[in-house]
């Protein structure tokens, strides 16, 4: 992290560090030795940032309109932006919109045996399923990853969509593509695997335990890093522990959600904060040295 403004006590950084998210500039507020300090991650973003800085110091309001003189208002330039800034969590927006039209939200069982976590085949009005050693015979190795794919319901995948979007753009931006997508991978493939030892039916799926994972990760590293970027609040950290707990009870169903694969959830949100310590520890040793 790379300081850049210190503020003064009758300085609101709030309109500021909105500003700079919203042009995607990774940065902290940190409190320091009683003043509030801006520090950014990458450098190369300085120029961006004293001229977000100059308007804010100018008249913070027109930061609310405020936009770089290179963005153009074409939604194609800024659509080639995001991909470049965060091409796998767009890539695994759009596999989730693919897999819920071919699978008309769960309705069409003959395409969704191809992503749940082990075969079925329906006979005679019963569904019959393998274990998941047949799936690793087999070397379909992706059925531990695919469930993550599957919605079942429009509010599920727009849900789970729109934390993506918010939390894992982010993240991504943060970490790089590469980071980001393997622990994307570990989140997906640790919850869908105990949720079907622990369950042992195949027909369960959604990123919501991605999302729970997403949320432990973001969380836990300002604790660790007082540096790192906050991404969920306190309070949203809150809202989602609740909602976990509210999937234990019959409620989602008397609200027509349908059933939650609660332990995805639980194991999601404990691999997040798992990760989020052992990254925490690899990039203090590499500081380190």
């Amino acid at each position: 992290m790379h300081f850049v403004y210190q503020f003064s006590e009758s300085e609101d950084p709030t309109l500021l560090s909105a500003a700079l998210w919203w042009q995607k500039i990774s940065h902290q507020v940190v409190f320091n030795q009683g003043h509030n300090e801006l520090w950014i991650l990458d450098l190369n973003k300085a120029p961006e940032v004293e001229a977000v800085l100059s308007v804010w110091k100018e008249d913070a309001s027109q930061l609310v309109q405020y936009k770089p003189h290179s963005q153009t208002s074409s939604s194609t330039s800024s659509l080639g932006v995001q991909f470049k800034n965060t091409p796998i969590t767009i890539l695994l927006i759009a596999l989730t919109l693919l897999v819920a039209a071919a699978t008309q939200l769960g309705a069409d069982l003959n395409v969704i045996s191809h992503f749940t976590i082990t075969p079925f085949e329906l006979k005679n009005g019963s569904i019959y399923f393998y274990d998941l050693s047949e799936v690793m015979a087999r070397h379909e190795y992706w059925r531990l990853f695919s469930p993550a794919l599957l919605h079942f319901s429009v509010m599920h995948i727009v849900f789970n969509l729109l934390w993506v979007w918010d939390i894992g753009r982010k993240l991504e931006y943060l970490l790089g593509s590469v980071v980001w997508s393997s622990g994307v991978v570990i989140v997906a493939v640790a919850s869908n695997v105990v949720q079907y030892e622990i369950d042992g039916y195949p027909l369960f799926g959604g990123l919501s335990g991605v999302v729970y994972g997403l949320i432990g990760f973001a969380w836990l590293l300002p604790l660790l890093n007082k540096r790192w970027p906050t991404i969920v609040s306190k309070q949203l950290m809150v809202f989602f522990i609740i909602w976990l707990g509210v999937g234990y009870t019959p409620f989602p169903e008397m609200i027509g959600i349908g059933s939650i694969a609660n332990t995805a959830h639980s194991i999601g949100l404990l691999t997040g904060l798992l990760l989020g310590s052992v990254y925490w520890l690899i990039t203090k040793c590499k500081q380190a040295l």
